[in-house]
């Protein structure tokens, strides 16, 4: 996931509520800065993490992903995932992107850039070009649950998407919980379901896999 996340194998209005969905998100706010910090378990198992940092300067913006996974049957290694990303953005139009996916050994490059005649990608496919206005798996930024097509960023498929308002829904964490809205996403063989704040903040995100288990982020 991940960028878009892989998952072939997984406002507040008073200044007390809204601190506390800072804290679930484990968001930190800088001048120019922020940053979302996931724990990934598959089932109710801790198998690593996913971050994301979103640098903002004016209308542009970079977003640094990084994620590591590693699954273990009877402590020997079953499956292993490490994503790079790296996206800029002007406004809600992807400029481009630089990313690294090592999936159990398996080696996936993409490499995409705007240009005159649209968004330019370079992937283990081959070379093609999009749409010139175009967004990933961009979670943190809600308005991207408008999109019908979106690009994932491990393999360069530019996918078209179904997305569904569930309604509000408690979302916990630890001894507490807060009201939030929640959308399920659908694309190819992709099934995830996302939380955000009322004031827009994303929260929490959980998909089945393929064989069935849930792959679920929790923050920090």
């Amino acid at each position: 996931m991940t960028g878009q996340i892989t998952h072939r194998v997984l406002n507040m209005t008073s200044g007390a509520v809204f601190g506390l969905v800072l804290l679930l998100a484990s968001t930190t706010v800088a001048a120019t800065e922020q940053q979302w910090r996931f724990k990934v378990y598959l089932n109710d198992r801790e198998i690593g993490h996913h971050h994301f940092t979103l640098t903002r300067d004016g209308a542009s913006q970079r977003l640094d992903t990084r994620a590591k996974f590693d699954v273990t049957l009877l402590k020997i290694p079953f499956y292993s995932y490490r994503h790079d990303n790296v996206e800029h953005w002007n406004d809600s139009c992807l400029t481009r992107i630089s990313s690294n996916t090592d999936q159990n050994g398996k080696q996936f490059l993409v490499q995409g850039t705007a240009t005159g005649d649209g968004f330019r990608i370079t992937s283990n496919s081959g070379e093609y070009t999009l749409p010139a206005c175009i967004s990933t798996f961009a979670y943190w930024d809600k308005s991207f649950l408008e999109r019908d097509r979106l690009l994932n960023s491990q393999t360069g498929e530019y996918l078209d998407v179904e997305v569904d308002y569930i309604g509000e829904d408690l979302l916990e964490h630890g001894e507490t919980a807060v009201r939030t809205h929640r959308y399920k996403l659908t694309a190819d063989d992709l099934d995830i379901d996302i939380w955000y704040s009322h004031n827009g903040h994303w929260l929490a995100l959980q998909s089945t896999t393929a064989n069935g288990k849930l792959l679920r982020y929790v923050p920090e």
